[in-house]
């Protein structure tokens, strides 16, 4: 008989991870795992750059390689450092880096109250978007390919 129940157990959530992945190995180069069959992403492959005026954290740039491409996971620049090319610069320091380590490209998210036009001024083109998540905004994904 077959059938479905509510399992919020660890153990479980590992074994259909596990599962999955072995699949999606047997059929993309790309995938990689460790034993818990969790997808590991370790430390030599977050690649951050980090702002400092003198010694004051003023923003940064957080992202990891994955599936040879850069995922720009954060970007911050404090509000009084903003409109100065800071952020342009952290993008432009990001791109440098994943040319010069042969990657697809650069992707990242943004919502409607973010930095969508930011991006696109800078060559970033939309691929996706939702609508509502969270309520009452626009969840943006954004790319840009370098070959």
């Amino acid at each position: 008989m077959i059938f479905i129940k509510n399992d919020n157990s660890v153990k479980i959530q590992k074994e259909i991870h596990k599962e999955l992945r072995a699949y999606n190995r047997k059929n993309c180069k790309w995938i990689y795992d460790n034993e818990d069959g969790i997808p590991s992403r370790d430390e030599k492959r977050y690649n951050n750059f980090i702002v400092y005026d003198d010694e004051k954290l003023i923003g940064g740039a957080l992202g990891f390689i994955e599936y040879q491409w850069y995922f720009l996971d954060k970007l911050y620049v404090s509000e009084k450092y903003r409109s100065k090319g800071i952020g342009k610069t952290l993008i432009h320091y990001i791109e440098n880096f994943a040319l010069e380590n042969s990657l697809v490209g650069v992707r990242m998210g943004t919502w409607d109250f973010q930095a969508k036009e930011f991006y696109e001024k800078l060559g970033y083109e939309v691929f996706g978007e939702i609508k509502d998540c969270p309520p009452d905004t626009i969840h943006y994904d954004l790319k840009k390919v370098f070959y």
